[in-house]
């Protein structure tokens, strides 16, 4: 198994279940994890779900709960009877108890193969000047920080976090938690309406200590995604081009 396949999570961020079968026609066979999110779920449920499993895909369910903690817990809970689902995510910003929560609702639905819990901090799409509007006092590198370790300490398996933020949480947190990064971009590369501010490129990414790597339209938005595929599998070869 290449590194791509290792430590690629591709975004199947698609209106429709005939749009994402397409896709997976083209490139599943190149593929081990995919991120299947809010667009999919929320007009195919836990059916999508097992159309990737039908494919041998693992999935990334990336729904960012946030809800008092004996809902987030249930619904943790019923995430992780998903075989599927290896990986789910939920706000930082839901405090302690919640992230607590969750992590327990995770062991409970699969007490033999814990799904992962991972943390979201501060989303891609924010800048700083954002922040004192939704009443954050502190810098947005602060903010993302002070997340990470409610997270952490109330036992979250990782976080999710912007490329920028890689670098601080290696050092304080070291080799231990999931870091999984979105906004990843490549060079020379336009993407039309792009909503994500704080990004960089794969390569750089897993240098600065990511685990998984998120990629959406980068690839499913090109004219050719197995070139792009390709492309980012030969920047992330240790021996390949950075």
């Amino acid at each position: 198994m290449d590194r791509f396949q290792q430590k690629v999570i591709v975004a199947l961020d698609f209106p429709t279940r005939d749009d994402t079968a397409r896709f997976l026609d083209l490139v599943g066979e190149h593929l081990r994890y995919v991120k299947i999110g809010h667009r999919l779920f929320s007009r195919y449920g836990p059916t999508i779900l097992d159309e990737c499993a039908d494919r041998g895909l693992q999935v990334f369910l990336d729904l960012k709960l946030y809800d008092i903690p004996s809902v987030v817990g249930d619904a943790c809970r019923g995430i992780a009877e998903h075989d599927a689902v290896f990986l789910t995510t939920i706000h930082a910003s839901g405090g302690t108890d919640m992230v607590y929560a969750a992590v327990e609702g995770s062991r409970r639905g699969r007490p033999d193969d814990p799904l992962k819990i991972v943390a979201v901090t501060a989303l891609t799409s924010f800048q700083s000047r954002e922040l004192p509007h939704i009443g954050v006092g502190m810098s947005l590198s602060s903010w993302a920080a002070r997340l990470a370790d409610t997270a952490l300490t109330a036992g979250a398996d990782g976080l999710v976090c912007s490329p920028r933020e890689l670098h601080a949480f290696r050092d304080t947190y070291g080799s231990e938690p999931l870091l999984v990064t979105p906004g990843i971009r490549l060079d020379r590369v336009h993407i039309a309406g792009d909503d994500q501010h704080r990004v960089d490129t794969p390569a750089r990414t897993l240098e600065l200590g990511s685990s998984f790597l998120v990629i959406g339209r980068p690839i499913y938005q090109a004219p050719d995604p197995l070139a792009v595929i390709d492309a980012v599998s030969r920047s992330l070869d240790p021996k390949g081009p950075s």
